[in-house]
């Protein structure tokens, strides 16, 4: 007992004040890590704590790993020494939870690698589709950055009203063309059709160009842009001239029919600007209509729904791609989390059947001295931490962070991110 409560001593002799020599060493290092823009934290699995920076590996690992390890060992040995009278062993409760959550991540690990080798073209698919994504979410970042709003997407209800203008359109137009003896009754039905959608579309156009006239012809555009814009208004201008010259030419025709008519049969004709020039006005009106639905349903830069919606083609992609390959490992998983939930559960009940052991709880008070050093440590590294960011601001680094079930990508957190994961000490 006497080499074990040395070791333990040991431990907590080391002077972790904030003016000790040993809490300086760690505080001097910001200067090292000051200035980085990328920051590499401390893997979850080993005995170092996870997400510790460069500098507070080497201070844990230079400083602390030595004695706290020993002390542990001490303590290890004590609470696991063989009892003759119950014929059975101790248990390191806390050792034996650290060591089972280690196995956790690194079977995972081994499952993943396994995988990635059997699986290597969906592996790659899904790289491809993330670095996709990757890139749709930059685009959309930067262009919500630039707006200050979120996209807006044509809404579910735009082109079925854009389909009413059209049959609007058909419903004014098709006495017009049926009359025309040149015309069978298919014939005039098409052409109605083609004229409604004619200026259906020509509506789109405008409405969408007029709403987009400032992000299309502005002068951060370039030449190319801007004429593909005019290109795009004339297609719906020569639409609507075509449309409403056909219409005109029908209700010509039309009129020209009802003057004979009332030659043949007498009576006072009608004027011009109620037979043609009604037909007329009512097909604007329903193109204005159509036009100010297009205004109102569609974004001001075209560029910024369009990124939205490429953001969430490529999302749905890579999310697909990752269930792909992931479905085959869930079982896998889930033996994985049921076998060391089990031994954590047997380790645990085991520790419970000797708390009445006048031996174990004094080996248990002595785990407890440690534990009480342990927070002096998890104090000076996170006074650290919160010294580093501190000088950090205003630089944006990344902090790279190794996921605890991959082993090929790191995740990257601002300040804020990493500021909020928490520091504790393992006891493996």
């Amino acid at each position: 007992m006497a080499n074990e409560n040395l070791s333990i001593d040991s431990y907590r002799e080391l002077n972790l004040d904030p003016d000790s020599e040993i809490v300086k060493q760690l505080m001097s290092g910001i200067e090292s890590e000051f200035g980085s823009s990328s920051i590499r934290l401390t893997d979850h699995v080993g005995s170092t704590p996870s997400n510790l920076t460069p500098t507070m590996s080497s201070w844990y690992i230079t400083y602390i790993a030595g004695p706290r390890g020993q002390a542990l060992d001490s303590v290890g040995g004590l609470l696991g020494a063989n009892n003759d009278q119950n014929r059975s062993r101790g248990v390191f409760l806390e050792r034996e939870i650290s060591h089972e959550e280690n196995q956790r991540i690194e079977r995972k690990r081994q499952a993943i690698k396994a995988s990635r080798e059997t699986r290597a073209a969906d592996y790659d698919r899904y790289e491809e589709s993330r670095i996709e994504y990757q890139k749709g979410k930059d685009t959309y970042d930067e262009l919500r950055a630039r707006h200050n709003r979120e996209a807006k997407l044509t809404p579910f209800w735009y082109i079925p009203l854009l389909v009413l203008v059209g049959i609007t359109e058909m419903l004014i137009n098709f006495e017009s063309f049926s009359r025309n003896k040149a015309y069978t009754p298919a014939i005039a039905l098409g052409v109605t059709i083609i004229v409604a959608l004619m200026l259906a579309y020509a509506s789109h156009v405008h409405g969408t160009f007029l709403r987009q006239i400032e992000t299309r012809l502005g002068a951060h555009r370039r030449d190319g842009d801007r004429a593909a814009a005019w290109r795009m208004f004339s297609i719906g201008t020569v639409l609507i001239a075509i449309a409403l010259g056909a219409v005109y030419y029908a209700r010509s025709i039309m009129y020209a029919d009802i003057l004979l008519e009332n030659a043949v049969m007498g009576g006072n004709a009608p004027s011009p600007l109620f037979v043609i020039g009604g037909s007329m006005i009512g097909n604007l009106g329903v193109y204005a209509v159509g036009v100010i639905i297009a205004f109102f349903a569609h974004d001001e830069d075209p560029h910024f729904p369009e990124a939205l919606q490429g953001k969430n083609k490529a999302e749905k992609k890579m999310y697909a791609l990752r269930e792909k390959i992931s479905a085959p490992l869930k079982r896998e998983f889930e033996n994985i989390d049921a076998t060391c939930e089990r031994a954590i559960e047997q380790v645990k009940n085991k520790h419970a059947s000797l708390g009445s052991n006048k031996d174990f709880l004094a080996s248990r008070t002595l785990f407890a001295q440690i534990k009480e050093q342990d927070t002096k440590v998890l104090a000076a590294l996170q006074v650290y931490r919160g010294k580093l960011l501190t000088a950090l601001k205003g630089q944006a680094p990344r902090f790279e962070v190794q996921p605890e079930i991959e082993t090929a990508e790191y995740e990257f957190l601002d300040s804020s991110a990493y500021a909020a994961l928490p520091l504790s000490l393992k006891y493996i």
